[in-house]
């Protein structure tokens, strides 16, 4: 089997962007899985934008761990395996709703014979002849019990039926709340944050409102995991995004974006106003102690750093996250436990 011209010729292209995905991989000792492989090789095409931001995020941030390209991928095709799950489901509605269908049609044919018999017994009832008669009347008892027994039937098959839709419609309603929420946090999710800014964005531009977004990271996470260990760490990640999702008041969204990162997006608001809803989640978490339940001692202090960010007419979505993460960048390069705004950021005005 030979290669056409054009196949033969992106051929050396194609494996040089593979070997370049896989290389990528080792670099960071992320094993490279298909799923992080995709994401890698994406990367290195240049053919997704967004995906090639949150991953140099990550390069940036030194974080790029096999979970968080795991999530990376989750952001940007795992919306295809949800996709799959929800065809099923309305695949098997259908089915039901044709297994209906078929009841009343069966329902109608036995009505329309039912119908046909009673008008014969009419007409024979008219001769006054005994065993004509007598036929007649059996024949209406043996079309009345046929009849009995199909609308049994039809009844158990509805019954059943409405059984299986009010079960699908259930595994629906499941399927749609995993698809927004954090598993572990109960806050929303990636999928999540990322619908709620482009809505957002869509009414900042419609309305001529602003729209501010905030990044914020657990100060010194890794650390906290590696004395106390995965369990506490969990724990301390299910408190902290408690506590952003108390800050923030209802038309906002608080959302877990990936590890020990969370973001905020606060619509009609501007930088200022979103820099105070900031420093509120700062204080509110920095006031609070982390104690063990089991042994009952002090883990002591979880603080946070916050970069914040304002929308500007015409940018994309991604655009407006680097800002908000770049600030944040800077709260953490600059001490931690304080919230930044993008108009500390190199070359950007007072």
């Amino acid at each position: 089997m030979q290669l056409n011209d054009a196949a033969a010729e992106d051929f050396p292209t194609i494996l040089g962007l593979a070997r370049s995905a896989l290389n990528l991989l080792v670099q960071f000792r992320v094993p490279p899985t298909p799923a992080r492989f995709t994401v890698a090789y994406i990367h290195q095409s240049g053919t997704m934008t967004d995906l090639s931001l949150a991953l140099n995020r990550l390069v940036g941030h030194d974080n790029v761990t096999p979970q968080a390209v795991d999530e990376i991928y989750d952001q940007f095709f795992g919306r295809f395996v949800e996709e799959a799950e929800l065809r099923d489901a309305s695949q098997r509605i259908e089915r039901t709703v044709s297994d209906v269908i078929q009841c009343i049609d069966a329902a109608s044919g036995s009505a329309d014979r039912y119908g046909s018999v009673l008008a014969e017994f009419v007409d024979e009832a008219g001769n006054h002849e005994d065993d004509a008669m007598r036929e007649a009347v059996s024949a209406i008892l043996d079309e009345t019990r046929e009849m009995a027994t199909a609308n049994r039937q039809m009844e158990q098959r509805l019954e059943f039926s409405a059984r299986e839709i009010q079960l699908l419609r259930q595994h629906l309603e499941r399927l749609e709340r995993e698809a927004s929420l954090d598993s572990l946090t109960g806050i929303a999710n990636r999928k999540s944050f990322d619908a709620a800014l482009r809505a957002a964005i869509v009414r900042a531009n419609a309305d001529k409102q602003p729209l501010t977004v905030l990044m914020i990271d657990i100060d010194h996470f890794k650390t906290f995991n590696d004395t106390h260990g995965h369990l506490m760490g969990d724990q301390v990640l299910k408190l902290v995004a408690g506590y952003v999702a108390k800050c923030t008041k209802g038309q906002d969204t608080a959302a877990r974006y990936g590890g020990e990162e969370f973001v905020v997006v606060l619509p009609q608001t501007g930088l200022t106003d979103g820099l105070k809803v900031a420093e509120n989640i700062r204080r509110y978490v920095a006031a609070k102690k982390v104690v063990n339940r089991r042994t009952g001692s002090s883990l002591g202090q979880i603080t946070l750093s916050i970069g914040a960010a304002e929308y500007r007419p015409g940018e994309t979505a991604a655009t407006l996250v680097h800002r908000a993460d770049e600030a944040l960048y800077l709260a953490k390069n600059t001490g931690r436990n304080r919230t930044v705004a993008e108009t500390a950021l190199p070359g950007e005005g007072a």
